[in-house]
């Protein structure tokens, strides 16, 4: 049996209004208002929403598979580094290819396209994450969140500033996260969306 998270609930046998506080053991001893701020669908704390760490997870898995896809169309690029060092160059004068940043691209639009019709990018879904609506209920939250979501990700990809456009924004994320009641990262406060735990849903 799932057991509730620390916070405030309304209690059976209680006056209509009033809650009590759980500690994850017990039930303090009587009845009183809400606090301040109490959402009786939304509390601070709430397990359906996803922690910073299994996020983190999620974003590792994407970029392993991403890596892994982008190693096998870098092959020829890497061997005429090697080639170039057995020349007796250092490598850097071979030239990064362009179709480099259009797979970056694809790839990006693909993970989109997941968040819009299956609910997650491929990291989320095999942690049991769900992308929803505001409501932290609808999934997948469609088109239209998911091209939100992805904006500070294209963004990444301008010359020079776009590699410092992803970091403040993963930063801005991890601090979010740790600090807001729905765990709400910056992507999630563009687009309006919630990252939920899959068994809540």
């Amino acid at each position: 049996m799932e057991v509730a998270p620390p916070g405030y609930y309304p209690a059976q046998g209680d006056p209509p209004g009033t809650v009590r506080y759980w500690d994850g053991v017990q039930w303090s001893a009587e009845p009183m208002l809400p606090p301040p701020g109490y959402d009786p669908n939304h509390r601070p704390g709430d397990e359906r929403f996803a922690t910073v760490w299994v996020r983190i997870g999620a974003l590792l898995i994407d970029g392993l598979i991403g890596g892994l896809i982008s190693l096998a169309f870098l092959i020829p690029y890497l061997i005429d580094v090697f080639e170039d060092i057995d020349a007796g160059g250092d490598g850097s004068g071979v030239a990064l290819p362009g179709y480099i940043y259009v797979l970056s691209l694809g790839l990006g639009l693909i993970w989109m396209l997941c968040v819009a019709f299956l609910g997650g990018t491929p990291g989320k879904l095999m942690l049991g994450l769900r992308v929803t609506l505001a409501d932290g209920r609808t999934t997948p939250p469609g088109l239209a969140p998911a091209v939100l979501r992805s904006l500070p990700g294209l963004a990444g990809l301008i010359p020079l500033v776009g590699p410092l456009v992803g970091i403040g924004f993963a930063v801005a994320s991890l601090v979010m996260v740790n600090t807001d009641p729905e765990r709400r990262s910056a992507y999630d406060r563009i687009a309006g969306t919630r990252v939920v735990r899959k068994r809540h849903l």
